[in-house]
């Protein structure tokens, strides 16, 4: 699997290159020609292009590295990196052919435009429109961040030159200025392209909260398992294409340590076996809660939804006892005109009265909309 992945990346990494180069010569030919400075500026773009794809291909070669002493977890987190420098440049190549189109509307220039360079234009455009479906398709097919940064680029391409075409034919009709408009379309297109990308590949090197899903998902695994009683503090740590997962089982006191570990061990291989990534799991005891502690608990929340207007309903309730203290998680659901913020406030403000009045050591809501 994974060298299927390296394969196709570095397939379609050598083609954009070889594409790149081709319609940067061409696009040079037709700038001498034209004396047109948009028919340029796109030159530079494509040539550039080649210097992110080389920072792709730079990536995958580095996250291949096993992982050793010193990256323990590998070197699979380089592919981010190389995505946050495509980002980079597709930022600041976005904020340069935007001061280049201002400087054009401003400042307009004569340009000599025939229809043959505009139909040369508009089939560069279609060519990286091509190459950037191709690179979409393959980035989606393996999963690869770092070859969907390369798509969204090769599609700004796409519009860029599409539109520098677009705007060709405005001048050869008279209206210089739609050149410059255009491409102060196209450019402030890109540059929030690039903003977008740049802080999809910061939220991976950071480190994200895992998405509701795939909490569920090894929620559902670990479950499976008679022994499991609960699960909670999930973490997923990404690393190019592996993930470690850790998170905690409630397991009945009555288990000895060897079927307790038993337990964790097959959870950790069934976590994998589903292709999640590798698991570490902690085990936690589980005590039964009195019933009528619950029903203390649950009489308060009822309360608390009475005083609170904003608060509709409450479900998912679950206490779980466990050596490190007593967790309560259960879902709040509130007035669907509720702000984030005035949210997060009923939210903290709810889970203080509870910690203060049953000594939780940990209250986790989750917040739903009304529907």
């Amino acid at each position: 699997m994974k060298e299927n992945y390296y394969r196709l990346s570095f397939k379609v990494s050598f083609l954009s290159i070889g594409i790149n180069l081709l319609l940067g010569i061409v696009k040079l030919v037709l700038a001498i020609l034209s004396q047109s400075i948009a028919i340029l500026s796109d030159c530079v773009h494509s040539l550039s292009d080649m210097t992110t794809t080389l920072i792709v291909i730079l990536s995958l070669k580095v996250s291949r590295k096993p992982a050793d002493r010193e990256h323990p977890f590998g070197h699979g987190r380089i592919e981010e990196i190389g995505g946050l420098l495509i980002a980079v440049a597709i930022f600041l190549l976005g904020i340069n052919f935007l001061k280049v189109s201002f400087s054009r509307f401003f400042s307009p220039s004569p340009v000599i435009v025939t229809n043959l360079f505009i139909v040369i234009i508009f089939i560069t455009a279609f060519i990286k429109l091509f190459l950037g479906i191709i690179t979409f398709i393959v980035s989606k097919k393996i999963s690869s961040n770092l070859l969907l940064g390369d798509a969204y680029h090769h599609g700004s391409d796409f519009f860029t030159s599409f539109c520098i075409g677009l705007g060709l034919i405005f001048v050869k009709k008279g209206f210089v200025f739609f050149d410059s408009l255009g491409g102060i379309f196209v450019s402030s297109l890109i540059v929030f392209w690039g903003l977008d990308l740049g802080r999809k590949f910061i939220d991976k090197l950071i480190g994200k909260s895992p998405s509701v899903e795939i909490c569920e998902k090894i929620k559902s695994i670990a479950r499976k398992f008679p022994q499991v009683k609960g699960v909670h503090e999930i973490y997923v740590h990404s690393y190019g294409r592996e993930n470690i997962i850790s998170f905690h089982i409630e397991l009945d006191e009555d288990l000895s340590l060897e079927e307790a570990h038993s337990v964790a061990d097959r959870v950790e291989k069934e976590i994998f076996k589903e292709g999640l990534g590798k698991c570490i799991v902690h085990m936690d005891l589980s005590k039964k809660v009195p019933f009528t502690e619950k029903k203390k608990v649950i009489a308060t929340l009822k309360h608390l939804t009475h005083l609170v207007g904003k608060i509709k309903d409450f479900h998912g309730f679950e206490i779980i006892t466990t050596e490190g203290g007593i967790i309560l998680n259960f879902h709040l659901v509130l007035d669907k005109d509720t702000s984030l913020e005035e949210s997060h406030q009923i939210s903290h403000r709810i889970a203080g009265i509870l910690k203060e009045k049953f000594g939780f050591s940990s209250v986790n809501i989750h917040i739903e909309p009304y529907r």
